[in-house]
């Protein structure tokens, strides 16, 4: 869908730029170099560039594009890859005068996503982001007709295929938008049946290569992919697991976290943390050996807040403690663990079962006039959320239940419970 732009490379100059006005993110550029060997990229040379805000036509300013052309053509480069955001004027600008594909940082991530996508509903939830940004990002591919005015009054050549480039991609975006809601609705209907077991579900959250794959491995005695790599991991994964004997669990692990998701990946990224906002439990793995842990730390509880998964119980583990010298155990309700060397783990098993039994869910039951006993206990246990009646005169309960509390009910009282 983009036309006259330069082949891609993989041979990378790496431009970080740092804004000092407000309301710019910033990007540490390890983070990125980590991103671009995550693509494949070979980032050969960096610049780094402080501005105080951008500049219209190439967000740097002309000296420092110089700079750039003279970089690429003294080391043979064939890609230039930008932390930042790019109009896309700016881009068209920049790779006109240095004949070489200019990649933003959303573009990248993109090109990770793609790659790693597995599954079919994945596949499209990249493909939407994907089109998404391409609509913003039309103008530059038709810069051969940019001069092709028509007669007088009427638009140019290039502007009307712009209008159709955009006209068609809207129409991809509708079929993949309800190609995925067709998905998602089985999908649904496969974690309704779920919930209906009251298997508790407990969900792996976390930045990206912070090791939970690794630890789901450990955890589940699985061998689901995983590397040290970021987004190694993109479809999440679920399997059952015993964190005691008699305590069964459902495990699932997600995709990682980064700072500032570029706009365009924000609704498949979140639809790949939909197993995080149905879970019981998560599971918080932090790096223990990350130099800028506490940001990141920060930068987790962001993305929990946005996808409204803030409120759910979470347990802290600190994973990698065989990197830094850290002892494996439970200090301060924090749990310390080496997954690669399986240190710390049956601590944490015993401590998720400890957690979950003391959360309590939603439930709905319905009782009979004659049963009035069950009744009078659900206010005894201070349960009840809230008592309403049918037109048949049945009452019906909401009420929030411990594990444990449900299945006494169940087991003494055979009450049926629905949640």
């Amino acid at each position: 869908m983009f036309f006259d732009r330069p082949e891609k490379g993989l041979k990378t100059l790496l431009l970080s730029i740092r804004y000092k006005g407000p309301g710019f993110p910033r990007f540490e550029v390890r983070e990125t170099e980590d991103l671009a060997q995550s693509a494949g990229l070979d980032v050969e040379q960096t610049l780094s560039v402080e501005r105080q805000s951008p500049h219209p036509a190439t967000c740097i300013g002309q000296g420092k594009v110089e700079e750039l052309a003279v970089k690429i053509s003294e080391h043979g480069l064939d890609l230039l890859l930008v932390d930042q955001g790019l109009t896309a004027t700016q881009q068209k600008n920049l790779e006109d005068h240095l004949k070489v594909r200019v990649m933003t940082r959303t573009e990248l991530i993109l090109r990770i996503f793609e790659e790693r996508a597995r599954s079919y509903e994945r596949k499209l939830q990249v493909e939407l982001a994907t089109l998404s940004h391409a609509q913003s990002h039309l103008v530059r591919g038709w810069t051969h007709l940019d001069r092709q005015r028509g007669a007088v009054n009427l638009r140019g050549v290039g502007e009307k295929q712009i209008a159709i480039d955009k006209y068609l991609l809207q129409r991809r975006i509708s079929t993949t938008q309800s190609r995925l809601d067709k998905v998602r609705r089985q999908r649904s209907q496969q974690r309704r049946k779920r919930i209906r077991s009251r298997i508790p579900l407990v969900a792996l959250v976390g930045y990206t290569n912070a090791g939970k794959s690794t630890l789901f491995n450990a955890l589940t005695q699985s061998e689901i992919y995983s590397d040290d790599r970021l987004f190694a991991t993109l479809d999440p994964t679920v399997r059952s697991m015993y964190v005691t004997e008699d305590f069964k669990i459902l495990l699932a692990d997600t995709v990682g976290f980064i700072k500032h998701l570029p706009v365009d990946l924000v609704a498949a990224f979140k639809a790949t943390l939909e197993e995080v906002t149905n879970a019981d439990l998560l599971l918080h793995v932090m790096d223990a050996s990350a130099p800028n842990l506490e940001e990141i730390q920060e930068s987790v509880s962001e993305t929990l807040h946005e996808i409204g998964a803030d409120s759910i119980p979470t347990i802290s583990v600190f994973n990698k403690i065989d990197i830094n010298g850290t002892e494996a155990g439970i200090r301060n309700d924090a749990n310390y663990v080496s997954a690669t060397r399986e240190l710390g783990l049956r601590d944490l098993n015993r401590y998720i079962a400890g957690r979950l039994r003391g959360i309590s869910r939603p439930y709905s039951i319905e009782l009979k006039t004659t049963d009035g006993k069950v009744r009078s206990l659900l206010y005894q246990m201070r349960v009840v959320e809230k008592e309403t009646y049918t037109s048949d005169g049945r009452a019906v309960f909401k009420v929030n239940l411990a594990r444990d509390q449900a299945h006494e009910l169940e087991a003494r009282h055979g009450i049926s419970l629905h949640g």
